[in-house]
């Protein structure tokens, strides 16, 4: 008989649609409790125990890992108990954009070198972003080089204008919340690259990258009328091009080559999601090594530290 590891859940709405089914897909796991903010008629038709208080939940269970799937404002507070309590995790972002808490946060963490922390940047398990990877690596960046990144997309393309990730004061306007995605995106394929803040105007921002000590544009804007999500690189040789123009962000990735269609990426809805934390799961299992520097916690922690500079640089401008 194969001993499953333990799960908790700590969320109804994301966590039931889409981290419930990952774990649900692997023979490795069996959940045994998950938490949300009141009780619910689903509640009992689950083949595990609902609980309204995820602290009586970890407490009563002991799990072997416990995944997050709350709004950041929360998740501050399961961090910082299950760091204490040395505890298994998979977290979501952001992190904090409080610095004592950040600062917190990173002693704690090499405090628990034993523990397995994990952090759902899902973007870098999107097969098209990692097939593009594969194509940067064997392209020679110098001073003949392009490379230009776009993120435009609709204010109410991401999420419902109701939702947490439309509100600054808990953490989800664009640069909290999505622009973490893209600082992720960036560290996963040209490695190594230190972004710099250039321009603030409304709710388009333009920042630059450095690679080898040479500057590339980067253009983030919330309010567009179109979504576009592209990353566009030449040099005299050769052009190639990630582009996502949908709505579903996780999907609907076209790589171009010299002009020539030579992959795309679609996935129904939430699959690409489901597949990505099939991933981080299997990193916690001691598999999928290569992905691993990318989806730790402490590179977490790292992007939530460029991301909170950001923030005091806008105060000012």
């Amino acid at each position: 008989m194969v001993l499953k590891n333990k799960v908790c859940i700590i969320g109804f709405n994301y966590s039931y649609k889409v981290l419930y089914k990952s774990f649900q897909i692997s023979d490795k796991f069996n959940i045994i409790g998950i938490s949300g903010k009141s009780k619910r008629d689903i509640s009992s038709n689950l083949p595990f125990k609902y609980f309204t208080s995820w602290k009586k939940m970890i407490l009563q269970l002991n799990p072997d890992i416990v995944a997050i799937g709350v709004p950041p404002i929360e998740q501050e507070k399961v961090l910082l108990f299950l760091l204490k309590k040395k505890i298994n995790f998979i977290c979501e972002k952001p992190i904090t954009n409080n610095a004592k808490k950040l600062n917190l946060f990173l002693k704690l963490n090499k405090k628990n070198n034993k523990v397995i922390k994990l952090i759902d940047l899902n973007f870098v398990t999107i097969p098209a972003i990692q097939k593009f990877k594969s194509l940067v690596n064997n392209t020679k960046i110098d001073n003949n080089t392009k490379i230009k990144i776009d993120w435009n997309f609709k204010p109410n393309s991401l999420s419902k204008i109701s939702s947490w990730k439309n509100k600054k004061n808990k953490l989800g306007d664009e640069i909290n919340n999505f622009f973490f995605h893209l600082i992720s995106v960036i560290d996963f394929i040209f490695e190594n690259a230190d972004i710099i803040l250039k321009q603030k105007k409304n709710h388009f921002y333009k920042f630059f990258f450095t690679i080898k000590k040479f500057f590339f544009p980067i253009n983030f804007y919330s309010r567009s009328k179109k979504n576009l999500f592209r990353i566009s690189i030449q040099n005299s040789n050769n052009s190639i091009i990630l582009i996502n123009k949908s709505k579903d962000y996780h999907n609907n990735y076209h790589i171009y080559k010299n002009d020539n269609k030579i992959y795309t990426n679609n996935f129904k809805k939430n699959q690409s999601r489901i597949m990505a934390t099939k991933k981080i799961l299997d990193i916690f299992l001691g598999k999928n090594k290569t992905l691993k520097k990318y989806l730790e916690f402490k590179n977490g922690l790292i992007i939530q530290k460029k991301i909170n500079k950001f923030l005091c640089l806008l105060k000012k401008i």
